[in-house]
C-alpha cells in the first residue's frame, strides 16, 4: 500500500516534471519561498500583495503555516547533509 501511495504521488512528476501546476499549491510555494528568504518573524507579518487582488492578503493570520515550515526545514536539511535540492522541488 505505502509502494502504490508513492507511485500515486510521483505520477504528475513522472509524466510532466518537477513542476506546480495549480494555484494554492503555486502560492504554498511563494509562501515557503518567502519563509526561507526572510525568516519567520517577516513570514508572520507578511502583507501579500499578489493574491486577493486587488486588496492584498496578511499571509501571516489567514494561513496554516505547517506546510511551509516543514519544506522549508527538508530544504535546509537536505542541503545541510549535501544533498543539494531546490525549494521547488521539496515543495513538488
Amino acid at each position: 500500500a505505502l509502494q502504490a501511495a508513492y507511485r500515486i504521488r510521483l505520477y504528475a512528476v513522472e509524466d510532466y516534471g518537477r513542476v506546480i501546476h495549480e494555484f494554492d499549491p503555486w502560492f504554498n510555494y511563494r509562501a515557503a519561498e518567502y519563509l526561507a528568504g526572510h525568516g519567520q518573524k517577516s513570514f508572520f507579518t507578511w502583507f501579500d500583495y499578489m493574491s486577493w487582488y486587488p486588496l492584498g492578503r496578511p499571509v501571516g493570520t489567514t494561513i496554516y503555516p505547517g506546510m511551509q515550515f516543514a519544506a522549508v526545514w527538508i530544504w535546509q536539511g537536505l542541503n545541510a547533509s549535501g544533498h543539494s535540492m531546490s525549494l521547488n522541488d521539496v515543495c513538488v
